[in-house]
């Protein structure tokens, strides 16, 4: 017999949340007594899987909150995301997946440091497989613009976007140019980062 499994039988903390939390996160929200109701099924039922692309979306809504209440998937130290493939079975995909740890994470998160602009995502389970990086861009100003060059292609990234760029190979060579914004702490520089089948994240939303 398979063994079914979700998100939330890896937490016990779901009563934690509330509805209106888990609203600001969906667009349109849902009537607040409809993500009570939800809320309560998935608290009662962890394993349930999601039955509609609107289950799914309020599922991942559930999950960045429980994110942010304290947990072993970030590691500060080594600016990893930690993400459990299993997570993967009864995800949409991995860039929803990987956007909704981001969001929960990192997204908000005040810098210890610039180099904490730029983190490694990483799949765990037996071993552990690294996918891609997120960076996480600096802006000073709603008129800002970055320029990204990733395997001979260039990117225009501006503020308030959210862009994945492929980057297949283990290593990646980036160079930018920020116009009204900084990352690592510098205008414009070139680097190496991880890259992997996830790509690269490019998350504008910092001011």
């Amino acid at each position: 017999m398979v063994k079914l499994s979700g998100f939330f039988d890896s937490f016990d903390n779901l009563d934690q949340i509330s509805s209106e939390a888990i609203a600001a996160w969906l667009k349109p929200a849902p009537q607040l007594s409809k993500l009570e109701n939800y809320l309560a099924n998935r608290i009662l039922y962890p394993k349930a899987q999601p039955l509609t692309e609107t289950d799914m979306q309020i599922d991942l809504a559930i999950l960045r909150e429980v994110l942010k209440m304290g947990n072993p998937f970030l590691n500060i130290t080594l600016r990893k995301i930690l993400i459990p493939a299993k997570f993967l079975e009864y995800a949409p995909d991995l860039k929803s997946l990987t956007w909704a740890f981001i969001d929960a994470l990192v997204q908000k998160r005040n810098r210890q440091d610039f180099y904490q602009d730029i983190w490694t995502i990483v799949l765990t389970a037996d071993s552990d497989e690294i996918v891609g990086s997120v960076i996480l861009s600096q802006f000073d100003s709603s008129s800002g613009e970055m320029e990204l060059s990733v395997l001979d292609k260039k990117y225009k990234i501006l503020p308030g976007s959210l862009t994945v760029i492929p980057c297949p190979k283990e290593r990646c060579k980036i160079a930018y140019s920020l116009r009204k914004g900084k990352l690592l702490g510098k205008q414009s520089s070139t680097l190496e980062i991880y890259g992997g089948k996830l790509g690269l994240m490019i998350d504008g939303r910092h001011p």
